[in-house]
């Protein structure tokens, strides 16, 4: 946010720092933080999944509703909540608000001195369809995303366009994605330049026949092969001789960047456990000498009637990871039992 404000472009971390609104690119709720931070394939009665790909709404996201919590790094807090239903005989809709708050950061002037203290908050409105034709789904998410710094503030309108194939006999699904494309409605500054997370994904998730397993693997920021991140402190390294050696990234490491894989374990039908890795986090995340579990993440989902429960926790670096909270309710349930 503040590297948009500065109209910074020199080369910067996939993860942060290049784009604006890129909070839209964290995982908005604990069963995709466990597998690994992207998944546009899972079919799941979790409301959620559409903020990951507008064509995952469908008969089992009808009437659900979701909340979800995360205390992030540094006091920010990031939030959403989620609600989806039918339109139609083939339609569904879902609406959806995601919220990052900064918190109250002190203002200092060039000496250092302190002038007060001021906010910082981002924020997004979610609108999304879905069609579904035979074993196809079509859908589309329409965003209004802000961002507010002190004083300064700017607005984008995005959209995602995306596909789900469902196999019509085995428990296999393809998921295609054209996310976060749209255009500034308003900067910080006249002179500034926010580049938006635009994002091309293509993923798939399946579940072997008699087996308690389900996998997941996403692949995402196709639209762009190298997104390795050129840190000036590590463009060398000393050889045996003391020599300085230029580092170079391999092909295998520019490739397996682009991939997030998952897996789900269900322990009978309330109990799920996931767990997932995101080879890009790993590698743009983890101190060099130390890479801890960066890059991994576990979790689990409980569902007892109407109601469910999952809790997540995505490994980041050596510092500590990041917990994500997320409840859900079925209102169709809940109307059909009068609670």
């Amino acid at each position: 946010m503040v590297g948009c404000l500065a109209g910074e472009q020199s080369p910067a971390q996939y993860l942060g720092g290049h784009y604006g609104y890129s909070f839209l690119r964290l995982p908005t709720h604990a069963p995709l933080a466990a597998m690994g931070g992207v998944n546009i394939s899972q079919r799941d009665r979790n409301v959620n999944f559409f903020l990951s790909n507008p064509a995952l709404l469908s008969e089992e996201t009808d009437k659900n509703v979701s909340l979800s919590y995360s205390p992030y790094y540094a006091g920010i807090a990031h939030s959403s909540v989620a609600y989806a239903d039918r339109h139609g005989k083939n339609g569904h809709w879902g609406a959806a608000i995601q919220y990052l708050d900064y918190g109250t950061m002190e203002e200092t002037d060039p000496t250092g001195a302190v002038l007060g203290t001021f906010s910082a908050r981002e924020y997004a409105a979610v609108l999304g369809y879905a069609h579904t034709m035979a074993p196809y789904t079509i859908g589309v998410n329409l965003k209004l995303a802000g961002s507010h710094l002190a004083q300064y503030s700017a607005f984008a309108a995005l959209f995602d366009i995306g596909g789900v194939f469902k196999h019509p006999v085995h428990d296999w699904t393809l998921g295609l994605l054209i996310r976060n494309a749209g255009f500034n409605l308003k900067q910080y500054t006249p002179d500034a330049s926010t580049p938006l997370p635009f994002d091309v994904q293509l993923g798939t998730s399946f579940k072997p026949k008699f087996m308690p397993l389900r996998f997941t693997l996403t692949a995402h920021h196709l639209h762009r092969f190298d997104v390795a991140y050129d840190d000036p402190a590590l463009r060398t390294t000393i050889d045996q001789n003391g020599q300085e050696v230029a580092r170079k990234t391999t092909f295998a490491d520019k490739l397996a960047r682009h991939f997030s894989f998952g897996t789900e374990l269900s322990l009978g039908k309330p109990l799920k456990v996931m767990a997932g890795y995101n080879h890009l986090v790993r590698r743009e995340m983890r101190l060099e000498e130390r890479p801890a579990g960066a890059g991994f993440s576990l979790g689990a989902a409980l569902q007892v009637k109407a109601f469910g429960l999952a809790y997540a926790r995505f490994f980041q670096h050596t510092g500590g990871g990041v917990s994500y909270l997320t409840l859900t309710g079925n209102l169709k349930n809940l109307r059909g039992k009068r609670l």
